[in-house]
């Protein structure tokens, strides 16, 4: 059993990501074309470029992290040197400034840049970081509970980021009621991040070391073709293939409304920075709940089953307070009372997205127990490659979509017109309904049960079957 100092020490290393993805999904696109002035589709173009790195960049990191045998561990080197690229990349990305009279062109390919060195930076350390955790318990239950907890630290580390945002840097002034758009708030405000970021990464991989000894090595050459071969085996895994398009289109759902978030709250909704920080304790409060929550309803539950109660109250909860709106029945705009009003809904809509995360989290070292028996190799450096890169899609193909939405309807940062910021609306609510019907359906077809799941570990751990059993069980695991 893990100790809960070690999954504190383990969990402190989702802090970096969970400080980059908050950034990234509600600030980043606002920065760059209404504090900067970069056109938003080239904006959104920037963070796509940047995105398609990554595709490439995430699951080379695993395959090299399966494969590396070190007195440092397979993960453990590429987290420690992470920090590097990640917090130079991030602190550059928010440096430009309107008065440095970059053209377009330029702004775009600073953005660009500095968005791929970060998400390289991220990607040493959070691929490694995240296949460590799956293969460092190989329980159904326990591999639940850790990745809670280290999910439960990435969202409070969001909030903070968040916190830190709109109730210290982008506090109102006398010459900016609404504080997020002061430009001179926004590199203080990356500078602390990244400082964030670099305590979190170095604390997590130095803690956890003594943990490296009774892991697995990698065993067999690294010749291209047996790469490709083993590679085959794990990505064309059935259940593997259903978590990533489900997730796929999750991603394309979740990380539109939440790119789209501050600009709704701004533009729509008429809040001002320090009220929008009011929201930060209810995100709080869901995130815990959902920390408390998850563990104890996977002994009842099966995962699928948790999973699509979670997309199917996503699904309901996004458009209550816009349909609340338009019905008459919600607070005056800009008001306090408007933010408690939303805050209702908003509290089921995060507990059930955060128990989704969780619960998907884990699966992904279920399948890695799946593919370890049909491969005879443990590849959580892959598998978890598509988590982490799923992560990314939720900011980048969010904010990508959301670049194209503000183009399409010729959005006027200075001056937007109602119309422009209720279409904003439109899309973040009702919008995110219709998409999450797509990854409902697919994870409708999730099979790997927990029962599944006991044969698989019972073939692993070498109990005896006879031809009969073993042949059931290998029937049932195709």
């Amino acid at each position: 059993m893990l100790t809960n100092k070690f999954k504190f020490n383990y969990s402190i290393g989702a802090v970096a990501n969970g400080v980059k993805t908050d950034t990234f999904t509600f600030f980043l696109l606002f920065f760059y074309s209404n504090i900067i002035g970069l056109n938003s589709g080239l904006a959104g173009l920037a963070i796509l470029i940047a995105l398609c790195v990554d595709a490439v960049t995430d699951p080379l990191m695993g395959t090299i992290s399966d494969r590396t045998n070190t007195k440092y561990g397979r993960r453990h080197p590429f987290m420690m040197i992470s920090f590097i690229p990640m917090s130079v990349g991030y602190i550059l990305l928010f440096a430009p400034r309107q008065d440095w009279a970059m053209t377009q062109n330029e702004l775009f390919i600073w953005m660009t840049l500095f968005t791929i060195l970060t998400r390289i930076g991220m990607t040493l350390f959070d691929v490694p970081h995240r296949a460590f955790g799956g293969e460092v318990t190989k329980d159904y239950e326990e591999r639940t509970l850790l990745m809670s907890w280290r999910e439960m630290m990435g969202w409070v580390a969001g909030l903070s980021n968040a916190f830190l945002g709109y109730g210290v840097f982008f506090a109102s002034t006398a010459e900016y009621p609404k504080g997020q758009l002061n430009p001179d708030a926004w590199f203080p405000f990356a500078l602390t991040g990244a400082i964030i970021m670099i305590a979190s990464v170095l604390y997590s991989s130095f803690s956890t070391r003594d943990e490296i000894k009774g892991l697995s090595k990698w065993q067999g050459n690294i010749a291209l073709i047996e790469i490709l071969k083993e590679l085959k085996i794990a990505i064309t895994n059935k259940a593997f293939l259903i978590f990533f398009f489900g997730n796929l289109f999750l991603s394309l759902a979740w990380g539109l409304a939440n790119t789209l978030t501050l600009f709704v709250n701004t533009y729509f909704w008429e809040f001002e920075a320090t009220q929008i920080k009011y929201f930060l304790p209810i995100y709080l409060i869901a995130t815990l709940l959902a920390f408390f929550i998850t563990p104890r309803i996977v002994r009842i539950l099966e995962k699928r089953t948790i999973v699509l109660i979670a997309i199917a109250g996503v699904g309901l909860f996004s458009p209550a307070a816009f349909i609340m709106y338009n019905l008459g029945l919600t607070p005056e705009k800009g008001s306090l009372e408007l933010v408690f009003f939303i805050s209702f809904f908003l509290v089921f809509l995060i507990t059930l997205n955060v128990m989704g995360i969780m619960v998907r989290d884990s699966m992904v070292g279920d399948i890695a127990d799946e593919v370890e028996l049909q491969s005879g190799k443990r590849q959580e450096g892959i598998l978890y490659a598509t988590v982490g890169f799923m992560q990314k899609l939720n900011a980048g193909l969010g904010s990508f979509f959301a670049g194209l939405v503000l183009t399409f309807i010729g959005f006027d940062k200075d001056n937007p017109s109602i119309e422009q910021g209720y279409t904003l609306a439109v899309v973040q609510g009702p919008g995110t309904t219709l998409l999450m019907i797509v990854p409902f359906i697919i994870f409708l077809g999730y099979s790997l049960s927990s029962s599944r799941h006991k044969e698989i570990m019972k073939s692993l751990r070498g109990y005896s079957l006879s031809s009969s059993e073993y042949k059931e069980t290998m029937k049932s695991l195709k």
